[in-house]
């Protein structure tokens, strides 16, 4: 049976969870009964469409009971939602549902991918169009989505330093038919990213399975960089994170977003 939007709560966040967060609410989705998919989400006033925002990582942002974001907040995506909100996006930032946290390979099940449709879903109702952004291993949820062909789709994809390829990781690619995934893409990178899971030259062989995609943009960035030399490559806090850059990504991001919006 497909989820639906039946039960869902929004409450206002006591706190704020991070720089520019105090306009944060909290988006309880029951995706399955007795589970809960918490959702941190902000909107402008006159939204001009709505953005997904998939972590990487384990993906469990474990957001609590008042809306505070306890895990990943370093995250690229997660620390930059509020630039989103400021273009004029509003933002939704999805934790795991509660019956999927501790699981393995979650990233490629169906159940996840309408987990996800439910957000799509709840997006479409803040403001169109909806685009999802999946970073590092986030990539994998967000291929995965269209791969199941969930209920509520977004109507485009970007994927920033992606885990694409890699076969002992395994990426976007090993989740099934990407001929699936019918709207525009932009596969974001950094031209150092040195996390072996992530290498800049795989966004160039990734593009090539998309044949179904009306439109597929790589774009390289270059700057920034971690500050301690022992900043492991594949966490936020490096190329790899875009650190030093977060305007520079979130801009190039949100150029693309409306250079492709749905007219």
């Amino acid at each position: 049976m497909r989820p639906t939007l039946a039960a869902f709560v929004i409450a206002s966040l006591a706190a704020a969870a991070g720089p520019g967060s105090a306009a944060d609410t909290l988006l309880t989705l029951s995706p399955r009964p007795g589970v809960t998919l918490r959702v941190v989400t902000d909107r402008p006033a006159t939204p001009v469409g709505s953005v997904i925002l998939l972590a990487g990582g384990t993906g469990v942002l474990d957001i609590n009971e008042q809306g505070r974001i306890e895990k990943l907040a370093g995250n690229h995506l997660i620390r930059t939602r509020a630039a989103y909100v400021r273009a004029g996006y509003a933002m939704f930032a999805p934790d795991l549902a509660s019956d999927l946290k501790g699981t393995q390979r979650y990233r490629f099940i169906a159940a996840h991918a309408n987990d996800l449709s439910l957000v799509v879903a709840a997006a479409r109702q803040a403001g169109s169009p909806v685009w999802v952004i999946g970073t590092s291993r986030g990539a994998v949820s967000a291929a995965n989505l269209f791969v199941h062909q969930a209920s509520s789709l977004p109507d485009g994809l970007v994927i920033s330093s992606g885990t694409l390829m890699n076969q002992n990781v395994p990426g976007a690619a090993s989740t099934g038919d990407l001929s699936r995934i019918k709207v525009p893409v932009l596969l974001l990178r950094h031209r150092d990213d040195a996390c072996r899971a992530t290498p800049p030259a795989d966004a160039d062989r990734f593009k090539a399975l998309l044949v179904g995609a009306p439109k597929v943009d790589i774009v390289t960035l270059t700057g920034g960089g971690p500050s301690d030399p022992r900043a492991d490559p594949c966490e936020a806090n490096h190329y790899h994170g875009f650190l030093g850059i977060d305007d520079q990504a979130v801009a190039a991001t949100v150029s693309w977003m409306q250079a492709n919006a749905r007219r």
